[in-house]
Order: C-alpha cells, then sequence, then structure tokens
C-alpha cells in the first residue's frame, strides 16, 4: 500500500504492459519469473547494507523488502508473490514476516506463496512452457533443503528463454539462406524484445501512480533546494550543504537520496559528478547542488546554482542568464511529437550564440556551431528520462526506434479520475495482443506519460579548456583572455524535471526557485532575518551580561562605600 496516495501500487497493471510487449510467440505458456534484491552485509561483516530493492521488480511489484520472487502468469493473468518462509529466529532481530493476510492488502498480487512451496507451484500448478527470467532466478535463495534447492533451479534454468544474444546467434545459423524479414511480419524487429526490452518500453510513458510518486519527489527536492539557498553561508563547508538537503528531504518523508548528492563551489562546480563535497566555500563562490530524493523509490532530478552570498557578479548572471535561455527555450517548444534531438541542436545553438555575444567564442557562426566548440563548455546532453532510476533507459535506444507494423494504431488515452485512479499510461501508439489493447512503442520523440530532465550548463573546467586552448582547430574559437575573466564562475547548471501531459502538452513540475532575481531575494532575506536574530539574541545576551554584572559587582561596590565613609569619619573625628 502507497500510504503516499492511499492506494495499491499498480504491479498487475504493469506487469500486463510487459508481457504485452513480448512477442506472441513468446507468450505461449509463458510467466514472468522475477527475483528481487537479496539481503546483503558489507563486506566480511554482520553491518547491513542499506537496502534498496531493483527497480524492474520494484515495477513489476511495488515490494520495497528483500528476498522476495514474483511470478506474473501471461497466459490466465495471474500473479504469485513468493514471500519467505515465517522464521521466528529472524523476527528476534528484524522482527516478523507480514502474513499472507497482510501481505496480500499490502500488494496488487492475487496470491502469497511461501518459499517452501516454491516449486510444487512451478511444477504442479502453473508448468510452465518457457520462463523469462529477470535478475538471475535461477540462483534461488536457500529454501533450508540442498536437494530442494538444486532441483529449483534445474527446473527453472532448462525453461529460461534465451537472451537475446543468443536468440539472434541461432537464428543467424538457422536462417542464414533466408529471405529478408519485411515489415509486418511476425518475425520483425517487434518480435526481438526480451523482457530486458520489454521492461524498458513499458517503463517509458508512466502510469498515473508513477507520476504522482515522480511529483511528490520532485516537491520535496524542491523544497530542499530552497532550504539550502536559504541556509547557504560562506565558510561553510560543502558536505554541510549536503547534509542541510538530506535533513529536509527526511524531514518530509523521503529519507532515501536518489543518487549522491553534488555540491559544488566554484570550479567544483565544472566537475559534472564530482561528489566529494568536502571543500569549504568562500564569498563569492558560485555553488551548484545537483541532489534529489526518492518517494517509494520515484527519484527526481533537480540541479540549482547560486551566489553564497546572494548576489550574482555580472560574469556570474552572464552565464546564469544564459543558461536560464537555454533551458526556457527548451521547455517552452517541449510538446507531444517534438524530437527530443531537436530540441537538443537548439540549445548548443543558443548557447553557442550567447556565448560569442559574451565574447568568450569568436568566429563565424556556422562555423562555431559545425565545429562543436560548444562541447568544450557543455559536455554533457541535453536530459534524460526520469522514473524508479535517475537516469531511466528508453531514450534513443534502438529499442525505442518506431516500429513498422500491420498491428500499431493510434489511440485516446482513457482519463484519469477519482474513479479510475491507475488508468493505463498515455501513449500515441498500442500494440494490439492477446485480444487487449495495451501501451506505447516509445520513439524519441516526445510522448505523453514520458518525465524528463531539462539540464543545460556551461562549465568552465580547467583541464578542458586548457586542452582546447593548446589544439589549434579548437583554439581559434575560444578567446582566451575573456574565457580567463569568467573561470571563477566555475560552473552553472538548471535542471528540472518536466512531464508530457495527456493532452500533449508540457508541465514543469519543479517549483525550486532559478530565477536570479528570486533566488537574490530568497537569499538576502534569510540574511536580514539571520542577522536580525543575531542582533536580538546579542541584545539579549548582553542585558544578561549586564544584570548579571549588577548582581555580581553590588556587593563590592557597598564594601567600597563603607570603606570611604570609615575613612571619612575617621578623618572627622582628627579633626574633632
Amino acid at each position: 500500500m502507497l500510504s503516499r496516495i492511499g492506494i495499491k501500487y499498480p504491479s498487475k497493471l504493469h506487469s500486463e504492459k510487459v508481457a504485452a510487449l513480448l512477442p506472441p510467440k513468446a507468450r505461449l505458456g509463458a510467466i514472468i519469473l522475477a527475483k528481487g534484491t537479496e539481503f546483503r552485509n558489507r563486506d566480511n561483516t554482520d553491518t547491513e547494507v542499506e537496502f534498496r530493492q531493483e527497480s524492474n521488480f520494484l515495477y513489476l511489484t511495488g515490494v520495497q523488502e528483500p528476498d522476495y520472487y514474483y511470478i506474473y502468469d501471461i497466459v490466465s493473468g495471474t500473479s504469485y508473490l513468493i514471500a519467505p518462509d515465517l522464521d521466528l529466529a529472524k523476527a528476534v532481530w528484524k522482527g516478523p514476516n507480514p502474513s499472507d493476510k497482510e501481505l496480500l492488502k499490502l500488494y496488487d498480487v492475487d496470491r502469497i506463496v511461501r518459499y517452501s512451496d516454491f516449486l510444487d507451484l512451478l511444477k504442479y500448478e502453473i508448468s510452465p512452457q518457457q520462463i523469462h527470467g529477470w535478475n538471475r532466478p535461477e540462483k534461488v535463495r536457500p529454501l533450508g533443503d540442498k536437494a530442494l534447492e538444486q532441483e529449483l533451479e534445474h527446473y527453472i534454468a532448462n525453461r529460461l528463454v534465451p537472451d537475446k544474444k543468443k536468440k539472434k546467434k541461432d537464428d543467424h545459423h538457422h536462417h542464414h539462406h533466408h529471405r529478408d524479414k519485411c515489415p509486418g511480419d511476425d518475425d520483425n524487429d517487434e518480435e526481438d524484445n526480451t523482457l530486458l526490452e520489454a521492461l524498458i518500453l513499458a517503463r517509458v510513458n508512466k502510469t498515473p501512480v508513477e507520476i504522482s510518486l515522480s511529483r511528490e519527489a520532485t516537491r520535496i527536492t524542491s523544497d530542499a533546494h530552497r532550504l539550502v539557498m536559504k541556509s547557504a553561508r560562506a565558510g561553510m563547508y560543502e558536505y554541510q550543504l549536503e547534509a542541510l538537503f538530506r535533513y529536509e528531504c527526511a524531514r518530509q518523508g523521503a529519507k532515501a537520496q536518489a543518487y549522491l548528492p553534488i555540491v559544488g563551489a566554484a570550479t567544483n562546480a565544472a566537475y559534472l559528478h564530482y561528489t566529494r563535497n568536502s571543500a569549504q566555500i568562500k564569498d563569492g563562490d558560485m555553488v551548484l547542488i545537483d541532489a534529489a530524493c526518492e518517494a517509494d523509490c520515484y527519484g527526481s532530478d533537480v540541479t540549482r546554482t547560486f551566489p553564497v552570498n546572494g548576489r550574482f557578479t555580472t560574469e556570474q548572471a552572464d552565464i546564469y542568464n544564459l543558461v536560464l535561455k537555454m533551458q526556457n527555450s527548451v521547455i517552452s517548444r517541449m510538446c507531444q511529437g517534438v524530437e527530443w534531438g531537436e530540441m537538443a541542436i537548439l540549445t548548443k545553438k543558443i548557447g553557442v550564440l550567447g556565448l560569442k555575444k559574451l565574447g568568450i567564442l569568436q568566429g563565424d557562426d556556422t562555423d562555431l556551431i559545425e565545429s562543436n566548440i560548444i562541447s568544450v563548455l557543455l559536455p554533457h546532453g541535453l536530459g534524460h528520462l526520469l522514473g524508479l532510476n535517475v537516469h531511466d533507459d528508453g531514450l534513443g535506444l534502438v529499442v525505442q526506434k518506431p516500429i513498422k507494423s500491420k498491428r500499431l494504431a493510434s489511440v485516446e488515452f482513457l482519463g484519469i479520475s477519482a474513479d479510475n485512479p491507475i488508468a493505463p499510461p498515455p501513449s500515441t501508439r498500442r500494440v494490439a495482443a492477446m485480444g487487449a489493447s495495451t501501451y506505447a512503442v516509445p520513439s524519441t520523440k516526445l510522448e505523453p506519460g514520458m518525465l524528463l530532465t531539462v539540464e543545460p550548463g556551461i562549465y568552465f573546467n580547467p583541464a578542458q579548456i586548457d586542452i582546447a586552448l593548446s589544439t589549434p582547430h579548437m583554439a581559434q574559437y575560444i578567446n582566451e583572455s575573456v574565457v580567463r575573466r569568467y573561470m571563477s564562475v566555475g560552473g552553472v547548471r538548471i535542471e528540472d524535471v518536466v512531464l508530457i501531459r495527456p493532452d500533449g502538452t508540457v508541465d514543469n513540475i519543479t517549483t525550486a526557485p532559478k530565477d536570479p532575481r528570486e533566488i537574490e531575494q530568497i537569499m538576502q532575506e534569510s540574511r536580514r532575518a539571520h542577522q536580525e536574530c543575531q542582533r536580538e539574541g546579542g541584545k539579549a545576551v548582553n542585558e544578561k551580561k549586564g544584570a548579571e554584572q549588577v548582581r555580581q559587582e553590588t556587593p563590592l561596590g557597598i564594601k567600597k562605600r563603607v570603606g570611604v565613609f570609615k575613612k571619612l569619619l575617621k578623618a572627622l573625628r582628627s579633626i574633632f
């Protein structure tokens, strides 16, 4: 049960999507058998490693506990969760495992089966002709009976569908002299989908539940970025900002991070996957923070860059505003059907012309663009798909290219409502399979249900720039004196998570501040409030000290006054 949204994770819907993307022959008498992540300890110790479920297993089940298996019977549509046997000895250390009744309440499955009944279920009840295995299910967990383990491993291994490499090799060996395949044939490229490829394809277009969890992760992530902006001060260390970010995520119920946070000040911001986070931040530095949390294993991916003292210098503002223009230009053009590759080209063109205007690059516009000199200052792509993994598979893969088939047809998206909270995912296309409507065969074009990041950047990486300046065909496009002036900026990246809605429009679900004036306002207001608090605190401390001094000095003062009075009295007596 997903407590954040009050419904079960839609594992049967996800399993149905995956099964429908397998070729018809591969579905005959077949099951999907997936193995979850095993419980692990740190090397040669009894110290536990923090658990995180393997993403494809979670996609099929919603289970976030170790040592489970899952079966989806493609023919009958029945799902089985294979759970560890109840163990009272282990319960002393870890607490009791959920009962069958509790597991059925938690998860969207038809039946619960314990380890000890695993083989009987496969052998005598389901009796599959072929098994599509995920995560090496033939390497079974210990069942307490070596003979039973070996029989189960043997049973699964003998029915596993071979991987794609073996299939292609066999096809080439047996059909070397056959005619070429034609679009629409039963054995066309579409039929080559392995379980992995079906999982990739199914996960590209998100279901409403997935979108809800990603929205929640991005909302919390955005709040954490805002807190860091408010709290950052010169003299702090990068790891202290990381700690503040993690704290705010955990405070809002999202303990896990989607990836190791990147907190880079000054030149450290120019290193794309800098995770040391150990340097002290100096006044005048720009700070780049690329960090995000997970909500029920669905992550976000947001980057913000800001001046630690709350005010952009001219050079910092120049680069920041250029990156912001690059990002906004893409987001404003994103919609269903847009080629992602064209957006990447647009970003680079805007970057090249902006850097030329600043005097950093020089030369003819066309030459600058065609030379790819921008890769010196922008060495990564525009963005990526997002979901259970921060870098989800699917965007631009060969498997994702449009497939010519008579069985593809356009469809309308079924709307999301309170009565239909887990409607099938939006798509421009679907495949008719097993007598039912199923889902998208994605391409590099944007489609409803896609969650993507848009993350342009400009980086002044010393090594990268030195190499370019020492290479004649690259050096001719760089104005060395100007680029040296901008080196202190380090790097700027602005990254948002966006959703392609069912109607094909784009929704930027990221709320972390990125307008430079808003960033400066937030940071300066925070500093004024902090200073006021310090002044009020200092005033209160001084008043307390003053009162204490009065209490401490009063007896001494009285003693002194008594002494003076005695001396005066003695002098008066001598006179009279």
